[in-house]
């Protein structure tokens, strides 16, 4: 932008605007113009049909003379019955009046004279047109019946000494009536028109003069946004236009203004640029912006701690037109701003705002630090290094009050930031010198550290390698230990079936009647050598072959009876041992895979916990669904439901008296997931141990070792599923949930 000579050009307000610059006079001189037209047009519709009224009075006040003078003549022919004397006075008046169309006189029992220019006649039964029910005079334009002609029907009521005789009827002619009409639609219009056209002339005439002001200012901004800071406008009008022009060359000193400390500023960046020490150029730069700023001294404090711990600031550097550049050291104008009553300095500055104005219009406290010192105005703005308030840069006018304009502050606030971002580059400068300086002597230290390092790395690494070999022996102990805890639990379930049909057994056993064979031997002994004679007399022996019979049954059902359970007694012993060969090829290779129905999964392990759920009572419920043949390792799936099912058992046992349930349910998952669930009624779970009760060692009953859901959620885990387990608390029964694939390897 170019700075204004000391002569600066002026725009006079009269100076005609340039180019089609009509917009907005155009729209005055309509909006002017369509409020002349309006009210012209409000008072012809006031006008016309008033005059119109006046001309419709004065046919009535001539129908009515007519009316009268005949009156006269009409009353001595109601006496006599004369009607020549009233046809006589008619046509006289008809003769002389050439507005006058007719005269009918109507007698109350409808008979009628009707006079017209050309003659007369007598109509014995006038209608009810010419005999009002209303008597009052009434006077209109309309087409009248028996003449059939338009003209202005004036109706007078026609009484004589009191007696309601009739009614005379004169009609006028309209001929002068509507040539007064129409003479006054076409002078209205011609008036109107007349008025509209010098109302459009006198309204663009004066729109294009009161707009002309308006159109220079903008001529004048337009250059002033081109960058022609040195154009004024002349303040001769005492309005608002010349309030706006007063405000476009204050704007303009501000722009001027604030162009010359953006170009102090940029000043001072090249000089920052420059140098590697600010404090060379502070000098020349805090000059450059005092004389752009139009300001009598520039200054800039530094903030610091005093001993007390308080936060104190001192003259740094200062530049006036008289004395130049002086710099300054701590203890030179030193002062404590919560003594000095600047409190308010620390919370603007210290928040990054910005302090200017007339003094006079500051705090008593900021006037009597100022104020002694010859400061009229001031404004101060805080420097900023690396987010810490550390000064101020401070202008000073010392002759006149004045208000710092937001693009004069955004400008110094533009150089504080900069000189702030100055100081930040030579700390880092400086910080960079000095690493440099001890780079060598660190990167020796640091090289002993990494030995240091190293050679301790490798002996941990050594300990780690010793640790970690017992830690696989521990593990594997341990892993050891979890199978054959497994093996033990299992083992357990099937050896309480074992413990059941043993029991059976023998409790057959000792109530077998095979011994009464050895006495009916002994019996039949003593018959000798004639056993006929013995079974044939003896009574005794003739009791032998029934007793036989009995007896004979007896043991066989006996051997049924220990057959079976001796066969429950061999499964029972067989799935010890597939466990137990499960369990010692753990880690080398998965069961053997058998596809079977699920339904035969579920009653295998039912029937291995049968006499168990018989001795305490407990009812099966069975919901099978519909589902597929599953291919699993048969015993692991066993394994898991025989301690799922002994659990259950467990759990309605000690749930208390009542009735005992344990439903079991097959259904599927989806297209490739079987469910199988154990439910009961028994005494649940607390909510606090559905996250723990597959843990290992884990268990809340007295007699519990907490080995079996942990082994049976891992078993379910080898096969590619899942056991889970709900319940909505103590006292409300649980349900275990198994998920498996229908085939080994299908994704859940």
């Amino acid at each position: 932008m170019r700075a204004p000579s000391a002569n600066a050009p002026t725009i006079p307000p009269s100076m005609p605007a340039e180019g089609k610059s009509m917009g907005i006079a155009l729209r005055i001189a309509l909006m002017s113009w369509l409020v002349t037209l309006t009210t012209l047009f409000i008072f012809v519709l006031l006008t016309i049909p008033q005059q119109k009224k006046t001309f419709l009075r004065n046919l009535e006040s001539k129908a009515n003379g007519v009316a009268v003078a005949l009156h006269d003549v009409a009353a001595g022919a109601a006496v006599n019955e004369d009607y020549a004397s009233v046809v006589a006075a008619a046509q006289t008046m008809l003769a002389g009046d050439p507005d006058l169309d007719f005269l009918n006189v109507v007698k109350n029992d409808g008979f009628s004279l009707c006079i017209e220019k050309g003659g007369w006649r007598i109509e014995p039964n006038a209608g009810a047109y010419w005999r009002p029910a209303n008597r009052v005079p009434t006077g209109i334009i309309s087409t009248v019946p028996h003449f059939n002609r338009r003209v202005f029907h004036f109706a007078q009521p026609f009484d004589y000494s009191g007696i309601e005789w009739g009614w005379i009827h004169t009609g006028l002619s309209l001929k002068d009536h509507d040539r007064s009409v129409a003479a006054l639609y076409r002078n209205t219009v011609l008036l109107a028109l007349g008025c509209a056209l010098l109302s459009l002339l006198v309204s663009l005439v004066y729109a294009g003069k009161l707009v002309k002001p308006i159109l220079r200012l903008r001529i004048l901004v337009e250059r002033i946004a081109g960058g022609d800071l040195s154009v004024r406008t002349d303040v001769a009008r005492r309005d608002e236009l010349g309030s706006l022009a007063e405000s476009v060359n204050t704007m303009t000193e501000a722009l001027l203004r604030r162009d010359r400390i953006l170009q102090s500023v940029r000043f001072a960046a090249q000089m920052f640029m420059q140098t590697t020490n600010w404090e060379d150029t502070i000098g020349s730069v805090l000059g450059k912006i005092c004389l752009a700023a139009d300001a009598g001294r520039a200054r800039i404090y530094k903030n610091h701690f005093n001993d007390n711990g308080n936060l104190c600031t001192f003259r740094r550097y200062e530049w006036s037109p008289d004395g130049g550049s002086r710099a300054f050291f701590p203890g030179a104008g030193d002062f404590d701003y919560v003594e000095a009553g600047l409190e308010r300095w620390v919370e603007v500055l210290g928040n990054n705002g910005i302090i200017s104005g007339p003094v006079s219009q500051m705090g008593s406290s900021e006037r009597a630090v100022f104020e002694p010192r010859g400061i009229r105005s001031l404004i101060a703005i805080p420097v900023f290094v690396e987010e810490v308030w550390w000064g101020i840069l401070g202008l000073d006018d010392l002759s006149r009050e004045r208000e710092w304009s937001e693009p004069e502050k955004d400008s110094l606030h533009a150089g504080a930031d900069m000189l702030g971002a100055t100081i930040v580059r030579r700390r880092t400068q400086e910080a960079l010198l000095e690493a440099k300086a001890t780079l060598e002597h660190r990167v020796l230290e640091r090289t002993r550290e990494l030995q240091t390092q190293v050679v301790a790395k490798e002996e941990a690494l050594t300990e780690l390698a010793e640790v970690q070999s017992s830690l696989l022996e521990v593990s594997r102990a341990a892993g050891m230990a979890e199978v054959a805890t497994g093996v033990l639990h299992n083992v357990g379930n099937v050896l309480n079936s074992v413990n059941v049909s043993c029991t059976l057994i023998l409790d057959q056993l000792r109530a077998s009647r095979a011994g009464n064979v050895a006495r009916v031997a002994g019996i039949m002994s003593e018959a000798g050598d004639d056993p006929g004679r013995f079974f044939s007399e003896d009574p005794r022996g003739r009791q032998i072959p029934a007793y036989l019979t009995s007896l004979g049954s007896a043991l066989m059902e006996e051997q049924r009876l220990m057959s079976r359970e001796a066969g429950a007694l061999n499964d029972r012993i067989e799935h010890i041992k597939e466990i137990v060969s499960m369990q010692q090829t753990y880690g080398r290779v998965s069961g053997v895979l058998e596809t079977l129905p699920p339904a035969q999964l579920m009653e295998d392990a039912l029937s291995l916990n049968s006499g168990a759920l018989a001795r305490h009572e407990v009812a099966v419920e069975r919901r099978f669904a519909p589902v597929p043949p599953i291919t699993v390792d048969k015993h692991k799936v066993l394994q898991i439901f025989l301690n799922l099912i002994n659990n259950a058992k467990h759990a309605c046992t000690d749930h208390g008296p009542g009735e005992k349930i344990i439903t079991l349910v097959i259904r599927s998952a989806g297209h490739d997931r079987l469910r199988m669930q154990v439910t009961d009624n028994g005494m649940g779970i607390a909510p606090e141990n559905l996250t723990r009760i597959f843990n290992h060692g884990f268990t809340t009953r007295k007699s519990g070792h907490g080995f079996g859901l942990h082994s049976g959620a891992l078993a379910a885990i080898e096969l590619g599923g899942s056991l889970t387990a709900e319940s909505d608390g103590p006292g409300l029964g649980a349900t275990f949930t198994l998920e498996l694939p229908y085939r080994p390897g299908d994704s859940p």
